[in-house]
């Protein structure tokens, strides 16, 4: 019997696709966003609540919504990311969306499911640096002599905050994925935890490996975009003025704006602010640089050889949606639910690994993860690489 699983922050459903591929079942999704939660429940086949996450997760909701649908085995949550990732304001913790996954922990309690998946960007967990043997036991989260960085005191209040919820706690692995080394054509670099109920993980001998990375090189970009059938939806192309176009022009694969120096059709009155990515061609050789659902001129991806921005049908082929997924809304909101999703295929090797940690009869061996804390626990375990700085780097440059 497949396992039933449930989503918050559900988006257009990137994570719930790539869990129907790895043979779990969704039975609801909510999101506060409405095209999202049409393009979610049109795709998925299960009911999507579009409301405000405090309003669900409320103790008189959930019941309702577990009348309805009955209990759960797994909970997913991309908790949204935009306080925490390195562009925009980064204003962590404090943000309108940093403290959201404490609507999560609410509905943990609430159903007490199996495992939680959830998803957020390496910047999380930015410029960690420790000397360590084969495990090092981090204490004290605001000794500022020993961590020196807010970030980190960040990503452990999270897990412990996830370790505490229900009477038994949940036992969580924290990796960071490179998902270009998955086969995704596309360098998108994410946190993901996975955590198991304390006693469930006990009771079923749980041991959780992450999914092996591809034994080929990385898949291109130009390998991605090719062969898009004509009757797939959303190639509408943008229409750029005569200067963009020749900008791009102007411009050789894998070179920015910048490059252009103070070239009139360049941006030669801006000295600050130039991320690398604005008015930036694809490289065909190497995986797209990171698609993102939000941002203005610039900020598209633009193609290796044409000179325009890509479709939405091919920024959700860089995310490795199925050419049948259908998106609702206008072209802008369509771009920001592509670029705001997990890719497809990270989000299903993630969750054949989860499956297969499911069943029983295992011998229990040795496994490396980044990261680790117990249920109930408020210590959080580092195991393994001296240097994880390196690792958990989230940058528009690759």
């Amino acid at each position: 019997m497949k396992k039933r699983i449930a989503e918050l922050f559900c988006g257009a459903g990137g994570f719930a696709e790539g869990a129907r591929e790895a043979g779990f079942k969704h039975v609801w999704g909510v999101d506060n966003d409405e095209d999202s939660c049409r393009s979610f429940e049109d795709n998925q086949g299960c009911k999507s609540y579009c409301e405000d996450i405090e309003n669900f997760s409320k103790p008189s909701r959930l019941k309702k919504i577990k009348e309805d649908h009955g209990n759960i085995d797994g909970l997913l949550f991309g908790f949204p990311c935009n306080d925490f990732s390195l562009v925009g304001k980064n204003e962590k913790m404090e943000g309108k969306f940093g403290g959201l996954y404490k609507y999560a922990c609410k509905v943990l309690n609430f159903f007490e499911p199996e495992f939680f998946v959830a998803e957020n960007v390496t910047a999380l967990g930015k410029k960690l640096k420790f000397n360590s043997s084969e495990q090092l036991l981090v204490k004290d989260i605001f000794d500022k002599e020993k961590l020196q960085n807010q970030n980190y005191q960040n990503f452990k209040k999270i897990m412990g905050d996830l370790a505490n919820c229900t009477k038994n706690g949940y036992r969580i692995y924290a990796d960071n994925y490179k998902f270009e080394e998955y086969g995704v054509p596309q360098t998108r670099h994410r946190i993901i935890l996975v955590g198991f109920r304390e006693d469930y993980f006990k009771d079923n001998n749980i041991n959780f490996e992450k999914p092996k990375k591809i034994d080929t090189s990385f898949i291109t970009c130009k390998d991605a975009l090719k062969k898009i059938p004509k009757w797939a939806t959303h190639q509408e192309k943008t229409k750029h003025d005569d200067r963009v176009v020749r900008r791009l022009q102007k411009t050789a694969e894998g070179k920015n704006v910048w490059d252009l120096g103070d070239d009139e059709d360049g941006l030669p009155g801006v000295k600050k602010a130039r991320m690398s990515h604005i008015y930036k061609r694809l490289d065909s050789s190497k995986p797209a640089y990171t698609v993102t659902g939000s941002g203005g001129g610039g900020t598209h991806v633009y193609h290796y050889k044409e000179d325009r921005a890509l479709t939405n049908r091919e920024r959700a082929r860089l995310q490795t949606f199925p050419d049948t997924y259908n998106f609702f809304g206008g072209k802008e909101s369509i771009r920001r639910q592509i670029g705001m999703d997990v890719p497809v295929l990270g989000a299903q090797k993630i969750m054949k690994a989860l499956k297969k940690s499911l069943k029983k009869n295992k011998k229990k061996v040795p496994i490396h993860h980044d990261w680790m804390i117990k249920g109930k626990g408020k210590d959080l375990y580092f195991t393994g690489k001296e240097d994880l700085s390196a690792q958990m780097s989230f940058d528009f440059n690759n």
